[in-house]
């Protein structure tokens, strides 16, 4: 069910790439004098977001309802929050709209929109220290901007859609990978438009993400249910992953893989048909038996690890749920979700595998999950075109 742009476009390098909104020194509750322009937006903006929080009410755990950031207005790809930084933290996203978007990592509130792709944006990434982001787009071409100003600083050029994009730790070097079938790296400092090495698999498939794994390392994850391991050095492939379940005919893609340091132990978690799989990201040996979960992800969903490693939070789509109506079922069906399971955001606790809380909210099915740096809040983004930002604190019972 991509959406992206199918079609050859040319690159665009119209003057009005770059900002949409305030810089960063003139975020909500700033001091500084804001333009009339981003104050009105602003405004409209935290009107829609209290009456959609007014509307959200809590969840059934009795947890304090969500904050609501409207703003986008098709189906998210992805969400991802900075590291820590003297600013605060912050929260990036992308959207079938074309227009990824910045905003305070705490408070949902909107800073800014990178503006200048011409088709859908699938993936959006900053840096740990927040002051620099990337995109992919089916407009067929990554871009690299200043999160700071908004400012694009180089527009890389592709064959075919971009389906992800990942910033290595020095921000340095930028991977990209999507429907050509292969990870290209870019050196982010000199702004070269010409890959310093191109990495291939052993089979030719659709690259669905790319993330860094550490050092020189980087993971990049297929339609064909592998995830892939190159040295970038050497462009050599010593580790491939293959996610089928047992009996499968047809393998399932891997729709979000997470590299994330969790109980101080790397650890790579990859969703793949109706599993999560977690795998220790130094011996690549698997962690535990996959998690299988109340939803699929076939065709949409993620799932994000939190940082102590305890805690797995996931969504996507509903088990046998017909794509004519929410109700329905698909033929030939052999297990059948509960309605509405794909508007669910699960807590799974991985010492048992059971499903300890379940938030509610979403209006579509949850495409893209992923904890803030504290592990106390978690971001969320759906077919219905918001994001969530969940307080996952434990709520006292008085």
């Amino acid at each position: 069910r991509e959406r992206g742009w199918q079609q050859s476009r040319p690159i665009d390098r119209s003057p009005a790439e770059g900002w949409v909104g305030l810089c960063r020194q003139r975020r909500v509750g700033s001091s500084s004098e804001e333009s009339p322009m981003a104050t009105a937006t602003m405004t409209a903006e935290a009107a829609v977001s209290s009456r959609e929080a007014a509307k959200a009410g809590p969840s059934e755990s009795g947890a304090a309802p969500p904050i609501v950031c409207p703003g986008h207005v098709r189906p998210l790809a992805e969400v991802q929050f900075s590291g820590e930084t003297a600013d605060g933290v912050f929260l990036i996203s992308a959207c079938l709209d074309g227009s990824p978007m910045l905003r305070d990592g705490a408070t949902g509130d909107w800073i800014g929109t990178f503006a200048g792709h011409k088709g859908a944006v699938w993936s959006a990434k900053l840096c740990r220290e927040a002051r620099i982001a990337a995109t992919g787009s089916g407009d067929f071409s990554a871009k690299v901007w200043d999160a700071v100003t908004g400012a694009c600083v180089t527009t890389l050029g592709h064959g075919h859609v971009v389906k992800s994009v990942d910033l290595d730790a020095s921000a340095a070097t930028l991977a990209t990978a999507g429907h050509e079938g292969v990870v290209r790296l870019f050196d982010v400092d000199s702004g070269a438009t010409t890959p310093t090495a191109t990495l291939r698999g052993a089979a030719k498939t659709t690259l669905t993400k790319v993330c860094w794994v550490r050092d020189q390392l980087v993971a990049a994850a297929g339609a064909d249910g592998v995830v892939t391991v190159w040295d970038a050095r050497s462009g050599e492939s010593g580790v491939a992953l293959d996610l089928k379940a047992p009996g499968e005919r047809k393998a399932s893609p891997v729709m979000d893989v997470e590299i994330k340091l969790a109980g101080g132990r790397p650890t790579l978690t990859a969703c793949c048909g109706e599993a999560v799989h977690l795998y220790d990201a130094e011996t690549w040996t698997p962690l535990r038996d996959p998690v299988l979960a109340p939803v699929h992800f076939r065709e949409e969903g993620g799932a994000a690890l939190s940082p102590d490693g305890a805690l797995l939070v996931l969504g996507g789509g509903r088990h046998g749920g017909s794509r004519q109506g929410a109700l329905g079922v698909e033929k030939g069906a052999t297990r059948v979700g509960d309605v509405g399971s794909d508007l669910t955001v699960f807590v799974v606790d991985l010492a048992t595998g059971a499903v300890v809380d379940e938030r509610k909210g979403h209006c579509g099915p949850v495409r893209c999950l992923r904890y803030h740096p504290s592990g106390h809040t978690l971001a969320t983004g759906s077919e219905d075109g918001t994001i969530r930002i969940w307080d996952l604190t434990p709520q006292d019972p008085a």
